[in-house]
């Protein structure tokens, strides 16, 4: 004999909360990815704007994100995928 799978009102609902639930976590869980190195940032004066024309995407520290204006990485602030290709710090090393 084969059992049906039981689909009462009970366990709609239950599955139910059970997702809405999950959701709220998802979003955390994304943004918990997300990795930022204050002290290092402060010690170098990190900024999320060029300086005197300088930028991080011509910089030769910065490992860029997955498209041109997505945030990267920089060789310099280790744990931290949070930096801006606008941006710019202290260890500026133009690109040759």
């Amino acid at each position: 004999m084969t059992e049906k799978p039981n689909a009462s009102r009970r366990n709609c609902l239950i599955k139910l909360v059970q997702v809405a639930a999950a959701i709220p976590l998802a979003g955390v869980a994304a943004h918990a990815m997300a990795a930022k190195n204050d002290a290092l940032r402060k010690s170098l004066q990190y900024q999320d704007t060029p300086k005197d024309g300088k930028d991080c995407k011509a910089c030769a520290q910065f490992v860029p994100g997955a498209s041109a204006t997505a945030k990267g990485t920089c060789k310099i602030i280790p744990n931290d995928d949070e930096i801006s290709p606008s941006g710019w710090c202290t260890a500026f090393v133009q690109k040759k």
